[in-house]
């Protein structure tokens, strides 16, 4: 049994080894976007290490969307945005999915933002979906499935108006956690007060002012996060 687990450690230290090493050929330039990356017969004789491992670290990058297999033609680099560097987030994020008030913190920073941004910069197709998704919120005030969806289309749409490729990475990250949480949320809170509260976010979006709508959009986020603190303080008593 000790054996088996040595060699267990020893696999996933190799698939490791071989993933930042893919990882420095990308960051110093020498595999570049589009390009075609060696074979896993030449990675594993040039890394010392076995085919496993470096298929293992290849599958970990493709999964991330960093590299593409195409069938009979070999692994190619992807275009690599700024934002694909967030990808590993993702793991670190839903490792600590339950700690609900950590993301609500980071979100109350980052969300005032993209807000701002989004009544700068969004086009009159922006508006005219989180209209839809304001009155599927507004409709549906007291079934947690359907507000949830639509809240979490709320804003990833002001996300995407930002147009800034990293706001709308870390905020599709945080927001899919969000949805996940979404019913614990609506245990603590209800929806009730977020109809409001979006509306408010809306308004101030369409007027084009993006100082009122970061405001709003901080006051919303800051203000679901201090309620179920105050809840969860009571909890414990």
């Amino acid at each position: 049994m000790e054996e088996v687990k040595k060699l267990e450690k020893k696999k996933v230290n190799t698939s490791e080894i071989v993933y930042r090493a893919i990882e420095e050929k990308l960051f110093n330039k020498e595999w570049t976007s589009g390009m075609k990356i060696a074979s896993e017969n030449q990675l594993s004789q040039e890394l010392g290490v076995s085919r496993m491992s470096v298929r293992e670290a290849i599958e970990k990058m493709v999964a991330l969307n960093v590299l593409t297999k195409r069938q009979g033609e070999g692994t190619f680099v992807n275009e690599l945005s700024p934002s694909i560097y967030l990808n590993s987030l993702v793991p670190m994020l839903l490792l600590d999915k339950d700690n609900l008030l950590d993301v609500l913190e980071f979100r109350e920073v980052i969300e005032a933002d993209s807000a701002r941004f989004c009544a700068e910069r969004c086009d009159d197709s922006t508006i005219k979906i989180l209209e839809e998704c304001y009155q599927v919120m507004y409709d549906n005030n007291d079934t947690s499935e359907a507000f949830a969806n639509a809240d979490y289309q709320f804003h990833m749409e002001i996300a995407k108006a930002s147009k800034n490729s990293l706001i709308i990475k870390v905020n599709s990250i945080l927001t899919d956690i969000w949805k996940f949480q979404q019913n614990e949320i609506n245990r603590y809170l209800g929806p009730e007060r977020g109809v409001k509260e979006h509306k408010k976010i809306l308004d101030a979006i369409k007027e084009r002012d993006p100082e009122l709508a970061a405001l709003f959009m901080k006051r919303h986020v800051a203000r679901t996060k201090n309620d179920i603190l105050s809840i969860k303080e009571k909890e414990k008593k």
